[in-house]
């Protein structure tokens, strides 16, 4: 939970959203279930519970000190560390040649198609989000509301740039591709995926070994995008798939027309009055998508793949200027279930409200027995009240996709006050599931009077904590 210690130096961040297991063996071909690293997103930090900066502070317009963004740059990014299970009990592990922190004055490497326009190094990661596993054994972290922090010259959100002076914007709100088995090794921004405010990356293989990844841009009226590899995934030699994310073609969904547009700058006479190279698209595909025919959607947020039939789910959020308040799951079927399909099928699986149980999906995972695991994410300024009082609190749905129950959810877990329940990743043997608990009591005021105590309880702040599910197996 926020404010424990990964090493020495390095303490776990703030608000953790995705969060993922991957056994200690897995490079050996292993799926131990016991004995693994834990991957932790943490997006944005609480100016309250780290430097207590109030709303009022922010409204009179105080200048936070240089500590006081050091200290919300160290809450931010990537958390790595072992974990084991003992006896029954998860218990973090002192290992020093895993736990890392990945913040924002980390050094991330550029690469992929617009790599020359951005230079070769970017100062750190945030806004990191939901996530997701490659075949190859390493972590795609997903950078989303960017604009937080660089809102214009002088102000945003969280107000570092009273400090900050040389941040470039164009740095942040892409998937950054980390190798959690090697603490040395840089992380790498992967720019033909894309920037925009994304949520999360899954990862298919297709037929012919390329590498196919589905992401969603987490904004009302945005898209949905698809890359595919122009390398060959080699089961073999993991080394020889460490760049396959470097190139490729990006598409958007179409969901009109049922096809994937491609964003390519040579080849879409559409691109070439708005933009002036590849790399330019890729900066803004937020603008390009919407030239060659991208569909503006509910809020795309968490993407997964169906292990059974391979369809890809997609959580809608929501969408209130449509009219869309509970949001929606959608799937999609490629055309010949070929990943690298350009044609697809859609349709709308559950619909978010009061008859279904649960309103604004955002994460998504899959058990092997195709059942979706639904996290969902009323905002703290709705949440138990008006429309939404019959939600209560942000909980955990499973919904099969198969058989008698398809379709119909069931409420498994609740979050405490004022919290998102997010991430939610099993153990290979499926007797773990672990979750995010995100921003308890946020509607918090000051820390004397925080709206939640969770999980420490008595007079400690609310802190944001990874939770381990057991019993399954039972």
């Amino acid at each position: 939970m926020w404010g424990d210690k990964i090493n020495d130096n390095e303490y776990f961040g703030y608000n953790n959203d995705f969060v993922g297991y991957l056994p200690i063996d897995l490079l050996e071909g292993g799926n131990n279930s016991s004995d693994g690293l834990l991957i932790v997103n943490h997006e944005y930090p609480s100016p309250l519970f780290i430097n207590n900066y109030t709303d009022e502070d922010f409204r009179n317009g105080r200048i936070k000190t240089i500590e006081e963004v050091e200290a919300e740059k160290r809450s931010v990014g990537i958390s790595i560390f072992r974990v084991k299970r003992v006896n029954g009990e998860w218990n973090f592990t002192e290992d020093e040649s895993y736990n890392r922190m990945i913040d924002a004055n980390t050094q991330i490497k550029i690469c992929g198609a617009a790599k020359n326009t951005l230079g070769e190094y970017a100062t750190g990661t945030l806004a990191n989000c939901s996530g997701g596993f490659t075949p190859w054994g390493t972590y795609l972290s997903s950078e989303e509301n960017f604009q937080d922090y660089f809102v214009s010259e002088n102000v945003w959100e969280y107000r570092w740039n009273d400090v900050v002076k040389d941040a470039v914007i164009e740095h942040y709100g892409w998937v950054v591709e980390v190798d959690p088995f090697d603490k040395n090794s840089v992380p790498k921004k992967r720019t033909s995926l894309g920037r925009f405010r994304h949520e999360n990356v899954a990862i298919g293989i297709s037929g012919n070994k390329k590498a196919v990844a589905y992401m969603g841009d987490d904004k009302v009226n945005e898209c949905v995008y698809k890359f595919i590899s122009s390398k060959s995934y080699n089961e073999t030699d993991r080394t020889a798939n460490m760049d396959i994310l470097d190139e490729g073609e990006l598409y958007v969904a179409d969901f009109t027309n049922n096809k994937w547009q491609l964003l390519d700058y040579d080849k879409r006479a559409e691109l070439k009055s708005a933009f002036t190279s590849q790399a330019d698209v890729l900066v803004n595909c937020d603008r390009s998508s919407k030239l060659v025919g991208g569909t503006e959607c509910n809020r795309p947020e968490d993407i997964e793949i169906n292990p059974l039939d391979k369809s890809v789910f997609i959580a809608f959020t929501n969408n209130s200027k449509k009219k869309d308040y509970d949001g929606s799951i959608v799937r999609i079927i490629e055309k010949n279930n070929d990943p690298e399909s350009l044609e697809f099928e859609w349709e709308v699986f559950a619909t978010g409200g009061v008859d279904s149980g649960f309103s604004s999906p955002d994460n998504l995972c899959f058990d092997s027995k195709g059942n979706l695991w639904v996290l969902c994410d009323v905002s703290t300024s709705k949440l138990n009240k008006d429309r939404y009082s019959s939600f209560k609190n942000n909980s955990l749905f499973m919904i099969p996709t198969v058989g008698d129950n398809k379709g119909k959810a069931f409420r498994f877990a609740a979050g405490p006050v004022e919290c998102e329940m997010c991430g939610g990743n099993f153990t290979p043997d499926e007797s773990t599931l672990f979750v995010s608990v995100q921003h308890p009591g946020e509607g918090s005021l000051t820390p004397e009077s925080a709206t939640s105590r969770w999980p420490n309880f008595g007079n400690d702040i609310p802190r944001p904590a990874v939770i381990a599910i057991t019993g399954f197996d039972s």
